[in-house]
Parts: structure tokens; sequence; C-alpha cells
């Protein structure tokens, strides 16, 4: 009987023979824990098990992962049906994945477009760098705001959370530049 730990061995058998990427056998792997955390004893002991519920245990996924968003959760899915199905395909048979010729899918490096923000009513005005990995928010004098990009600060920009940020800066810009004239007036 297959269990899920094969899984585990195929994706570390086809990273090894080049048929994924390394960072697709660690984000595949990824995926598989996230969902291994919830199955029942049968589920793990059964490869054939665990494809036949795969939507019941992806909704168990769901509800235990509220601080994943349900775009994340999705992406998880859709890489554990991968292995599965890649494992169904060429993972029982070493003849077939000799055989196998994974399609190669070759991205272009996003370039950064770099917007100038006007000021608004309260003077507030940044560069935005919109890199893969980080939002760069560049000011006058050289000073930048780096935000990373993850899926809990990508949900952050989307539900309008920058606002919140951008308050804090003018307070923050306030204090500074109060303290800054209290110290030149002292001298």
């Amino acid at each position: 009987m297959k269990k899920i730990q094969d899984l585990y061995e195929f994706i570390d058998r086809a990273v090894k023979s080049r048929k994924y990427p390394d960072n697709t056998g660690m984000a595949l792997k990824t995926a598989l824990k996230l969902f291994e955390a919830v199955l029942n004893e049968e589920e793990r002991n059964s490869i054939d098990v665990f494809s036949k519920n795969i939507e019941q245990i992806y909704q168990n996924v769901f509800s235990k992962n509220k601080n994943f968003s349900a775009s994340s959760l999705a992406t998880y899915k859709s890489r554990v049906t991968k292995v599965l199905s890649d494992y169904e395909k060429y993972g029982v048979d070493p003849t077939k994945m000799a055989n196998w010729s994974p399609k190669v899918i070759s991205r272009s490096k996003k370039i950064s477009t770099n917007v100038a923000v006007s000021k608004d009513k309260t003077g507030f005005s940044a560069e935005i760098d919109n890199s893969a990995h980080n939002f760069e928010f560049k000011f006058g004098g050289g000073v930048k705001l780096l935000i990373p990009k993850t899926p809990e600060t990508n949900d952050a920009v989307m539900d309008g959370e920058l606002k919140d940020i951008k308050v804090a800066l003018k307070d923050f810009s306030e204090k500074y530049c109060k303290e800054k004239e209290e110290l030149n007036e002292a001298e």
C-alpha cells in the first residue's frame, strides 16, 4: 500500500533527477506537510484514500489555517494535486520516471515599475518600487521603507491597511521634526 511518505520520496527523486527544480520540490513538500497535518490514519497510510478525500481534506486545512489567505490555501491545494497527479503518472513505474520530460516554463524577470506618487493633502509623497519581494517606498533624504511581500502584507495592501501606515508615518515624521526643532532651539 502506498503511503504519504512515498509522495515525499517521489518529490526527492524528481528533484534529484531534475524533473522538478529545487524550489518547486520545496514548495511541493511544504504544501504536502500542511495537508498531512490534518490527515487521519487511513489517509496517511493510503495515497488512494488521500487522493479520493482531497476536497474534504482541503476544507479541513482551510478551517484550521485561518492565518492563510484563501488564495494561498488554493495554491497549496493545487501543489498537492500536482504531486498526486505526477506520482500517479510517473512515481509508480521507474521507466516512466526516466522518460518523463516535464514542461519547462521559462519566465522573464519582472521589471520593477517605479511610480511617483504625488503629494496628497497631508503632504505625504513617496516613490514606490513594486519589486518581486518588497514594496519599497523611497522618500526624500535617502529614507526608504521596505515592506516584505508575504501573503499577510499582500492582503493588508489589498484591504487598504496602508492608509494606517501612512497615518503612522505622518505622526512619526511630525514628532521627529518637532523633536529636532526643539534640539535646534536648545543649542
